[in-house]
């Protein structure tokens, strides 16, 4: 099989986003990583007090 309908890369090589665009999409990416990384510890710790919460409660309520 051939490809005879192949795909021509664009005539011009211009860059789609300069250097500060780029700069500014990789501190948007960094912040939103450390955003991320917030959450998902809040949740974490969030998840173990109510853990141990209800493994202290049922605990208590048996003995």
């Amino acid at each position: 099989m051939s490809d005879s309908h192949g795909h021509e890369p664009a005539a011009s090589h211009d860059e789609l986003f300069d250097k500060s665009e780029l700069a500014g999409f990789v501190a948007d990416d960094q912040l939103a990583g450390r955003q991320i990384c917030k959450m998902l510890s809040a949740l974490f710790v969030y998840t173990l007090i109510a853990m141990s919460t209800a493994a202290t409660w049922t605990y208590l309520a048996t003995h």
